[in-house]
């Protein structure tokens, strides 16, 4: 007869619900670190032509439209506070509901694009995985 079953599958419970909520933790605070860093990205003006802007209302602005390439410069205002990070159930989404968003970071017929989205994520890719990896090395640590 094989005993301490019981507490063998309590005890993997336990342990599968400690990684779950680090590793939940880690993905938010990765969502986050891309989130800013596309922000930083749109915010950062790169070079460009010089165009005038014409509002609604009256009233100009002189706006540096970014190289095909380059992230998008900053106009409005409208793209980076849009920027949000999503928790559903196992994933987190980074993301903006501004309709865009998506003809900048793939581009159009008329306009190449000006990716900012994907980017984040590639440069913060390292530092995601190290995230998950301290998540998973601070619950296997506890044991």
């Amino acid at each position: 007869m094989i005993t301490g079953v019981d507490e063998l599958q309590r005890n993997f419970a336990e342990l599968s619900k400690k990684y779950t909520a680090e590793v939940a933790k880690s993905l938010v605070a990765s969502g986050q670190l891309v989130r800013t860093d596309a922000i930083k990205s749109i915010q950062t003006i790169s070079s460009g032509e010089q165009v005038t802007r014409y509002r609604l209302g009256g009233g100009k602005k002189t706006h540096t439209v970014s190289i095909p390439n380059d992230p998008p410069n900053t106009d409005t205002g409208r793209l980076v506070s849009s920027v949000q990070v999503e928790v559903r159930a196992d994933d987190v989404y980074v993301g903006t509901n501004v309709e865009y968003a998506p003809w900048l970071e793939f581009g159009t017929q008329k306009m190449a694009a000006r990716p900012w989205l994907f980017p984040a994520l590639e440069r913060n890719r390292e530092a995601i995985k190290g995230l998950i990896a301290k998540a998973m090395r601070k619950v296997t640590n506890e044991r």
